[in-house]
């Protein structure tokens, strides 16, 4: 028999439906899967190495969070980025983040504390290496870890939809980061918030940090208007 494929990127998840979820949220973030792409759903399962019925559960969760479009009998299409509406999502999370971080500050335990810990010391070494895809990926892990901290399910999936549009707009632009310890480190004081169960600080690292990526949004979107690659529709 030939052996099983491994999943491209397991992320510690348990159910194969989560595994199927982690592994093409992961394609579609880092680009490997680029925005406009056509699919099969069985080229899909073949390429993350997960049976077709977990990896069909995925692209319905992934269409929810407007990542894919599944058309009947034509295919999975990966979302073109939405730059009219990025700024609209650094604002929807920052309100959901300031619930998040101050509610994780309070209600996370000794262990999902200790991970945080991990990641923050993860981030120390990110700073060094500047491997984007390293920091995508202990973002989504980062992301998981205070939506199970804040104990609060609804606000958790919401978050975690946000992140990961954020995550897929900043992996395309990358090159807009000039300073990609600054970005490290906005991470690391809100952690270090969160761990430290000081909700007041971890809100105000949550708003600083949403400073820095609405200026980077913002900053990305006036080269790309400049350069008329990015059309602006003006509401009516």
């Amino acid at each position: 028999m030939p052996e099983k494929k491994k999943i491209l990127f397991d992320r510690g998840a348990v159910s194969l439906n989560e595994k199927a979820y982690d592994a093409l949220e992961d394609l579609i973030v880092t680009g490997v899967l680029a925005p406009g792409s056509q699919w099969s759903e069985a080229a899909l399962a073949e390429k993350i190495g997960v049976g077709r019925t977990p990896t069909r559960e995925a692209l319905q969760r992934l269409s929810y969070q407007r990542l894919v479009r599944v058309a009947p009998r034509q295919g999975i299409f990966i979302s073109e980025i939405d730059y009219q509406g990025q700024l609209k999502i650094i604002q929807v999370r920052r309100e959901i983040e300031q619930l998040v971080v101050s509610q994780a500050a309070q209600w996370a335990n000794e262990t999902e504390r200790q991970a945080l810990r991990q990641i923050a010391g993860k981030l120390e070494e990110v700073k060094t290496l500047k491997d984007i895809v390293i920091y995508l990926r202990l973002h989504f892990t980062l992301t998981r870890l205070l939506g199970e901290a804040c104990r609060n399910p609804y606000a958790a999936e919401f978050y975690s939809m946000l992140q990961t549009l954020a995550r897929r707009f900043m992996n395309l632009h990358q090159d807009g980061y000039d300073d990609f310890s600054t970005l490290c480190d906005l991470h690391i004081r809100q952690i270090e918030a969160v761990v430290s169960g000081n909700p007041t600080a971890a809100i105000a690292s949550a708003e600083e940090r949403n400073d820095y990526a609405e200026n980077f949004a913002r900053k990305v979107l006036m080269h790309l208007i400049e350069s008329s690659r990015v059309t602006v529709r003006t509401a009516r």
